[in-house]
């Protein structure tokens, strides 16, 4: 009983958390420490840096 009220908590949870992401997101990112950060974690994945890349030389 115990696990399935958890399962449950989780879902719902998520179920907010995905009908708030943009209200969420602009929020975390209004801070510009926070997103200097998640800019300097982004730029370090290879893939996305070189599409990042080939997109602002071209």
């Amino acid at each position: 009983m115990q696990r399935l009220l958890f399962i449950i908590a989780i879902i719902l949870s998520v179920r907010g958390l995905m009908k708030n992401r943009f209200r969420l997101l602009n929020t975390f990112l209004s801070n510009k420490w926070l997103r200097t950060l998640s800019v300097a974690l982004v730029m370090r994945i290879p893939g996305v840096r070189e599409k990042m890349m080939y997109q602002m030389l071209r």
